[in-house]
């Protein structure tokens, strides 16, 4: 696709920014479109030295540390060559990883030499794949460069974080160390208590699983009463309230009044899930859109408690301190979000937003300019 066609894509975007369609349910607000307790979606990559590799044939193990990352991010391979430390360790007890390579949408044969380069540097001994067209990176919804999902028996996702941040190496540790069943009875009950992502049952997720496929292929209408269904199933499950919050976010653009149904679905999801980064961030970006700014504010003030490193939430903070005037705090946040994806175009294209709310024209520029650049690439 041309440049002129990626453009169309981001600025249409970020035409939708203000009206929450880019998020969507996500695993410890890593993933747009993975929640805990569901399945990982399934992949066929192929790894550095071109073999096929199947996610579907790691159902059977017991714990699997699935990493997305590029080599442009220092955090991403701070968190390879941790990986690899546990590998060391616990690989002979059954741990197994994989790294999903989404360096770029379209990988020249220098891209890949130098993925295959760092992979030797780091002497890795799991598989590292290539995500060529980025499909996989689309399907999970992935937020931010690393982005990480532990997985479980089944593919089943037991936890999930993005951009590897300081805790992330002991959380991981321990949930692998809790799977692998190498923690004592008592220390197994307290890591379980622990784990608070809801697992919905099989009639929600099988209606919210082509709900989203529905709405991912452009039939929002037809996605609405599967999603019903779904929250129907399992009122405990906040990710089929989100997408509806988030189709309704969408068509407020044309009908005001159902801003109102978007901010009862956000509600219904924060009501399930208190510590919903994603949900909070739906709510607040109802209320922003609707001008109860302290109401978004206090919102995306819960979503960045619940994840710090949430990008989404991030930005959403940065447009509530703008629009206030604390535009040194708002581009702190800014450049926050951007640091965890630094080659996102609509990342960029977002902030750039922001800027323009706040009058920086220059700023604005600068992040639009840089948006083109990346979303050309």
């Amino acid at each position: 696709m041309g440049r002129l066609g990626r453009a169309g894509r981001f600025l249409a975007s970020l035409l939708l920014f203000f009206a929450g369609a880019c998020f969507a349910p996500k695993a410890a607000a890593a993933f747009r479109n993975v929640q805990g307790g569901m399945e990982a979606p399934a992949f066929r990559l192929t790894d550095v030295g071109g073999n096929e590799v199947s996610l579907d044939a790691y159902k059977k193990e017991k714990a699997v540390v699935l990493v997305f990352f590029a080599v442009w991010s220092s955090r991403s391979l701070e968190e390879l060559k941790d990986v690899q430390k546990l590998l060391s360790g616990m690989g002979p007890l059954g741990l197994k990883a994989i790294a999903v390579n989404v360096e770029h949408e379209q990988m020249t044969e220098q891209d890949q030499r130098a993925v295959r380069e760092k992979v030797a540097e780091l002497k890795l001994t799991f598989p590292v794949v290539f995500d060529r067209g980025l499909e996989t990176f689309r399907e999970y919804g992935v937020v931010a460069v690393p982005s990480t999902a532990i997985l479980g028996e089944g593919g089943q996702v037991r936890s999930a974080f993005n951009g590897y941040p300081t805790f992330a190496f002991a959380e991981m540790k321990e949930q692998v160390e809790t799977l692998l069943g190498l923690k004592k009875t008592e220390e197994t009950a307290t890591a379980a208590r622990k784990e608070t992502a809801h697992k919905p049952n099989r009639v929600a997720l099988l209606n919210y699983n082509l709900g989203r496929r529905l709405y991912r292929s452009g039939m929002a209408d037809k996605a609405e009463p599967k999603l019903k269904t779904a929250a129907g199933a399992d009122p405990e499950w906040a990710a089929p309230h989100i997408l509806l919050g988030e189709i309704h976010l969408a068509k407020g653009k044309k009908d005001p009044k159902k801003l109102e149904e978007a901010r009862k679905e956000f509600e219904a999801a924060v009501a399930a899930e208190r510590g919903n980064a994603v949900a909070r961030t739906g709510l607040a970006r109802v209320y922003f859109k609707t001008g109860a700014v302290p109401d978004a504010e206090r919102e995306a003030g819960e979503a960045l408690k619940a994840a710090p490193s949430y990008p989404p939430a991030l930005l959403l903070s940065a447009a509530v301190l703008a629009r206030k005037g604390n535009l040194p705090e708002a581009e702190k946040r800014i450049r926050g979000a951007l640091e965890l994806s630094p080659r996102d175009a609509e990342a960029h294209a977002l902030a750039g937003s922001v800027f323009e709310g706040a009058g920086e024209l220059r700023k604005a520029a600068e992040m639009y300019r840089k948006a083109w650049q990346l979303g050309g690439e």
